[in-house]
């Protein structure tokens, strides 16, 4: 019998076959990833691990652009479909966006699924959302959660009055390299630290909930 292949394995298998362009690949990896794994635990140590170390690669000029762009469109395409069959019609409900000029959208994409398997209702905005459409959509939606990333506090900052506006009517987090204490004050809202699969669990329970997590999806 052949041994259970590691999380460090399949990121390594995601490296060989999205960043060679063999995108047949990358899918029968990511299936194996998703069958054998439950949805939070294949989010936490296999998809987000892998975007991270590509994001390195790409930064120290290892793989090229077109290289993360492939990779970063399949797995967008997977992610998005793994979020339509988790999308729910009862429940709580939250609305992630990221804020403008963030294109930086897998932490929000797998927190979203997160919240799905918590048993929330998901609204989810987005990369580069302008924060006029974003009042727009909780003044339409009332969520009773409210979830914002962004890689720079300056974004943060530049926003805040408009921010505490939303918070005054929902529960608001920020959540992402530019998220902390300090942002979240200004904000009037809760800073979400580390892991979107860990911060989905916080605002689960911050807001009361105790939901088990659901069934496992079938492979997407």
């Amino acid at each position: 019998m052949s041994s259970r292949t590691t999380p460090t394995e399949w990121v390594d298998q995601l490296e060989q076959t999205l960043e060679s362009f063999d995108e047949a690949g990358g899918h029968r990896v990511l299936s194996q990833v998703f069958t054998q794994l439950e949805l939070e635990d294949a989010l936490s140590v296999v998809v987000l691990p892998y975007l991270h170390a590509m994001g390195e690669r790409w930064s120290r000029g290892a793989i090229g652009v077109a290289q993360e762009h492939f990779a970063s469109n399949v797995l967008r395409s997977r992610l998005s479909l793994l979020m339509n069959s988790e999308a729910r019609t009862e429940g709580p409900l939250a609305v992630l966006a990221c804020m403008p000029d963030e294109h930086h959208e897998f932490g929000q994409m797998a927190m979203s699924l997160a919240l799905s398997r918590l048993g929330w209702r998901t609204c989810y905005l987005g990369a580069d959302t302008p924060i006029s459409e974003l009042a727009l959509t909780c003044a339409t939606l009332q969520p009773d959660a409210v979830v914002l990333s962004a890689h720079r506090h300056e974004t943060f900052e530049t926003h805040g009055p408009a921010l505490r506006r939303i918070a005054a009517s929902a529960s608001l987090h920020v959540a992402g390299p530019g998220a902390s204490d300090d942002v979240g004050e200004l904000c009037d809202a809760s800073f979400l630290d580390g892991d979107p699969v860990r911060a989905a669990r916080a605002v689960n329970e911050e807001l009361g909930g105790t939901r088990p997590a659901l069934d496992a999806p079938s492979a997407v």
